[in-house]
């Protein structure tokens, strides 16, 4: 018998004792900061976000030392929020599937 989950295709009993797969899962509490963080990253950057393309150039050069122009600033202004409000979108949907999917279990 093969300890590989790909190549062993039998099922396993239930009282064949703990699912070695289940000890790789991270705890409660690190899963639920996880979780936190995936909501407070997207979030905190669209309320960062500096207002003109200027403060974004001088942000940008100032964090990694690489200067941009004005223009470039400008579509990294209108596209951040963009990516931002995208991340909290599929965060909101994912989350509204896993409630779903948890009410149709009970």
């Amino acid at each position: 018998m093969s300890n590989c989950p790909f190549c062993n295709l039998e099922p396993t009993p239930k009282s064949a004792g703990p699912d070695p797969r289940d000890s790789k899962r991270s705890t409660g509490l690190f899963r639920r900061a996880g979780r936190s963080i995936q909501w407070l990253f997207p979030a905190t950057l669209l309320v960062l976000m500096p207002k003109c393309p200027l403060c974004v150039a001088a942000y940008v050069a100032l964090f990694t030392g690489i200067g941009i122009t004005v223009s470039t600033a400008r579509w990294i202004q209108i596209l951040m929020p963009v990516f931002c409000l995208i991340a909290l979108a599929y965060l909101a949907v994912r989350l509204w599937r896993t409630r779903r999917i948890k009410g149709d279990e009970k």
